[in-house]
């Protein structure tokens, strides 16, 4: 009878293993990716020329840095509307808000130079200027 115990005893423990392990793989593979979404089809696809980005030279003299607020950057990209935002999205798929969406509304779609201050933090880009790129 004893015996009986400890092989249903074992039987449990290996289970409740076997769902533990199940639970670890399945938490990892519903990891969202680049931490926007579970949707793999986000952000959207856009079929343009990407480069990747690169520091500015010339420093925003109308907005104060911060300690979450980094010099002016430029980053290479395309602009994507995604609901009634207009983010863009850079050459790695790393996808930033915009705080002008007026002024990034002209280039959805579009290969763009976009000049501006990012918050890391919440991915957002202060905007200072967008130019139109060749593809």
């Amino acid at each position: 009878m004893h015996r009986l115990n400890n092989t249903i005893a074992l039987q449990g423990v290996l289970a409740l293993l076997a769902f533990g392990l199940l639970l670890v793989v399945a938490a990892h593979a519903l990891k969202p990716l680049n931490g926007n979404s579970l949707d793999p089809a986000y952000p959207p696809a856009v079929e343009a020329a990407q480069e990747p980005q690169q520091p500015a030279t010339a420093p925003d003299a109308q907005q104060p840095p911060d300690a979450k607020t980094e010099s002016a950057t430029v980053f290479h990209g395309t602009i994507v509307k995604d609901g009634n935002d207009y983010v863009l999205r850079d050459q790695s798929g790393t996808v930033y808000r915009l705080d002008s969406p007026a002024e990034a509304k002209p280039f959805v779609g579009k290969p763009v130079r976009l000049t501006g201050r990012v918050e890391k933090d919440a991915r957002l880009i202060h905007v200072q200027r967008i130019e139109k790129v060749a593809a």
